[in-house]
């Protein structure tokens, strides 16, 4: 560890070059744009840039590459919070209080919420990683097929039991969006649920089942929206009412014990690889929830339901490059790319790089709170416009909207069929939201069930299909016994609501 901090000021003298700051600044542009543009995420922004890096150092192109992914965890919220339409999975849970906010008036609100509890986020998040490095990394090494397995269930029980009106509605989306991960091949035993059609044996595309339920349910309200109907109570930038959007520090002092708790989650939940962006963010706004005095008013536009995901999220970055670094094992797509970046330029991931080049991983560790503080500027500078949107009258909102998810999920893969998906599925979340059946849940399940699956498959073939295997892991007993506990208590508090209102009815 001293050797490594022997290379801080080398190191800051490096990131604080001319050269330096130009490539951190326009990889926080990058990210951010292509963050916000539904069926680009961080790993598709570093694969698009990839080839820019062939002219640049090990440690140039490194920091280009942490500046666009962190950039592009934040700019997922962005259209999440205006339009509905997450730019990354892990924004899906950010729209929940998010676009209920910019409905309310306060657009600007929850994006300066989101860019700096993000912000703080990934700072302390970059702390952590460099005083924890070996510790966390050293955690995450014990997550195996068996640990992941159990991981995935946990965010399972946490999907059913918090989301929707009531836990069966919870769980019931749930097994949709399990239904939807089954389709198409396994990987281990065919084709499943194609029903012969050529254009399901690959599955569904993760763009299209956001793209679908999340996004095109509110198209259909844009484009059902007439002239003559009224403005809705949009102030985006604040003109007649500057207190409700106005973010100070007495705000921020509010949200620091929830900063705290999601910096901590991302954290750790980034040293473990495979969970993603996704899980932190579920996890920290479950837990936001679980200890509030008024849980009933998540999803209705809090602050803490913004903050709580947009922290963790953002403190994945530095949590993710702790494995990956440290071990040479990679978290996620954006990761892997990383990776294969530096491999390219002959620095091998590993135990050993803290030692053998440590001016590079003392300038990632200040190159990631520098190009927070860029991510911060470029975010102020850029806030207002991204509002705007919110004052767009919805009838002439709703085309454009439609012709962008159009354009995003088709330039994924270039096939016309996933438009089509896309539609059905929108229609079919249309009417699920008119019977209060939540959609939510659908989506995350779709995200997890792959990490499900798979990991199981894994544990199985190593130990020859012993199920008992599973009940001598003492992580993955706990998690399972987790997971056990938070769905009975969902409907033990389910059914002591209704005993409660069937009481206040009666009386």
């Amino acid at each position: 560890m001293d050797a490594l901090f022997d290379n801080f000021f080398p190191a800051a003298l490096m990131v604080m070059s001319p050269t330096s700051l130009f490539v951190m600044l326009a990889g926080v542009i990058v990210g951010t744009i292509m963050g916000a543009l539904p069926g680009f995420g961080a790993a598709q922004a570093l694969a698009l840039m990839f080839p820019f890096t062939f002219t640049m150092s090990p440690e140039t192109g490194t920091l280009f590459f942490i500046s666009i992914y962190a950039a592009a965890e934040y700019g997922g919220s962005i259209p999440a919070i205006l339009i509905r339409t997450p730019g990354t999975t892990a924004a899906a849970i950010t729209l929940l209080d998010g676009f209920p906010m910019a409905r309310q008036g306060k657009a600007l609100r929850a994006l300066r919420i989101s860019l700096y509890t993000g912000i703080a986020g990934s700072i302390a998040s970059s702390i952590i990683f460099v005083f924890a490095a070996s510790l966390l990394a050293w955690i995450g090494l014990q997550f195996g097929p068996s640990e992941m397995f159990a991981v995935g269930v946990f965010g399972l029980s946490m999907i059913g039991s918090f989301f929707g009106s009531s836990p069966v509605k919870g769980f019931v989306a749930t097994g949709i969006g399990l239904f939807l991960a089954m389709i198409g091949s396994s990987g281990f035993a065919g084709l499943r649920f194609t029903f012969g059609l050529e254009s399901l044996m690959e599955g569904l595309p993760l763009i299209v089942v956001i793209t679908g339920l999340l996004a095109m349910p509110e198209v259909f309200r844009l484009l059902m929206a007439r002239k003559s109907d009224p403005m809705p109570d949009v102030d985006a930038l604040g003109q007649s009412d500057r207190e409700r959007n106005h973010v100070g520090w007495k705000d921020m002092r509010k949200l620091t014990p929830t900063m705290l708790r999601a910096t901590v989650i991302g954290t750790a939940i980034g040293a473990i690889p495979g969970p993603g962006a996704t899980v932190s963010s579920l996890v920290a706004y479950n837990e936001e929830r679980r200890i509030s005095k008024h849980p009933e008013k998540f999803g209705t536009g809090l602050d803490e339901g913004v903050a709580a995901p947009e922290t963790a999220n953002n403190a994945i970055v530095a949590g993710a490059l702790i494995p990956s670094l440290a071990l040479g094992v990679p978290g996620s797509g954006a990761i892997a790319v990383l990776l294969g970046l530096l491999i390219s330029k002959g620095v091998v991931p590993g135990p050993l790089l803290f030692e053998q080049n440590g001016l590079l991983v003392m300038a990632v560790f200040i190159g990631l709170i520098v190009s927070a503080l860029i991510m911060l500027a470029v975010g102020m500078a850029g806030m207002r416009v991204f509002a705007m949107i919110a004052r767009v009258p919805r009838y002439i909102l709703g085309p454009f909207v439609l012709l962008l998810l159009i354009m995003g999920v088709y330039a994924e893969a270039g096939y016309a069929p996933h438009v089509v998906m896309a539609i059905m599925l929108g229609a079919g979340a249309f009417w699920m939201e008119k019977i209060d059946m939540p959609v939510i849940p659908i989506v995350l399940a779709f995200v997890m069930g792959p990490v499900i699956e798979s990991n199981f498959n894994r544990a199985m073939v190593i130990h020859g299909g012993d199920l008992g295997f599973f009940l001598t892991r003492p992580i993955t007993v706990g998690l399972l016994l987790l997971s056990l506990t938070t769905v009975l208590l969902a409907f033990r508090r389910a059914l002591r609501a209704r005993r409660e209102t069937a009481r206040t009815a009666a009386a």
